[in-house]
């Protein structure tokens, strides 16, 4: 039985993992059905690069350290296939440690035309197309079969449900992000917790940094029906966003989680287009992006939708 090495270079930046479950959760479901005498079940290692930790501390003796583990762990195996999905010359540099064959958008479809040039296979691939189509469709040239599908089943469920003793219905608000421009007005979040407190339903309010722990804990102040969560790990973050009637979020790795897991999620954007990067339709459930660059969705808007998917 052949086994495949494949090494998906990918980054999130608030959680490491979350960038790549996508892509690869759809990728190994379409490679179990073309392949299925191929051992290939599952995501088996996450090599962390955190390079923006280490440019700011290239002083610190850790910093080196990690750097070294790193590239040995990328060392370590033979990779049959090796896909570049960032398309930077970050990710692409990282690519040099690999044994196997490279694959990569070519200069024309890649973000930085540079990367293009440390791949061994090259592709062409429309930038006028949404992210998880773009990733789909190098996918699809990498191992030479047909994308004839668009719509998306994102294949990731949460086994073992731990909604920490939470009896209520609930609905999840993700607010943070790491930019400023993609984050939703305070009083538009403070009407939409008002409006969920007439249906009746709990809202939840993660965060994963000081700033949004002050913003979550202001919004508790709108109504008694707020829960401020605990500090958790994306694991646990996800089990609690299984068990939502609903999710509304802003441009940020856990509302495409949500949309991931099969929740109604709602995508609310303002500085990057919803065409491109938004919430992807999940086949399984209603999924709706609102506003634009530059465009600020109403909070009149997102009511409606509420109303149509819960």
């Amino acid at each position: 039985m052949r086994k495949f090495f494949i090494w998906f270079v990918y980054s999130s930046l608030k959680h490491p993992r979350s960038g790549i479950l996508f892509t690869a959760s759809l990728l190994l479901m379409i490679l179990n059905i073309l392949f299925p005498k191929v051992q290939l079940t599952e995501v088996n290692s996450v090599i962390t690069i955190s390079l923006r930790s280490w440019k700011k501390n290239l002083r610190k003796k850790t910093t080196w350290t990690g750097l070294y583990k790193a590239i040995n762990a990328i060392r370590h195996n033979h990779y049959d296939i090796v896909i570049d999905f960032q398309g930077l010359l970050k990710s692409a540099f990282f690519t040099l440690f690999t044994h196997g064959d490279i694959h990569g958008f070519d200069k024309v479809s890649i973000r930085e035309a540079a990367a293009s040039y440390f791949y061994k296979h090259t592709h062409t691939v429309s930038k006028q197309i949404h992210a998880v189509v773009r990733n789909r469709e190098l996918a699809s040239k990498c191992f030479e079969y047909d994308l004839l599908d668009q719509s998306a089943h994102f294949g990731l469920e949460i086994h073992n449900i731990n909604n920490f003793n939470l009896s209520e219905r609930y609905v999840v608000l993700i607010h943070g992000s790491s930019k400023r421009t993609k984050q939703w007005p305070m009083d538009h979040w403070q009407k939409i917790i008002q409006f969920f407190n007439i249906l009746g339903l709990r809202v939840l309010l993660p965060w994963g940094n000081l700033e949004e722990y002050q913003v979550s804990k202001a919004l508790r102040k709108t109504s008694t029906n707020c829960l401020v969560l605990p500090k958790m790990n994306i694991s646990d973050l996800a089990n609690i966003i299984s068990g939502a009637k609903c999710v509304i979020g802003v441009d940020s790795g856990l509302t495409h989680l949500a949309n991931a897991l099969g929740i109604p999620t709602i995508g609310l954007y303002m500085d990057s287009n919803p065409y491109l990067n938004g919430v992807y339709p999940n086949i399984k459930v209603p999924s709706v992006n609102l506003g634009e660059i530059g465009v600020i969705p109403t909070v009149e808007s997102t009511i409606s939708q509420i109303e149509t998917i819960i």
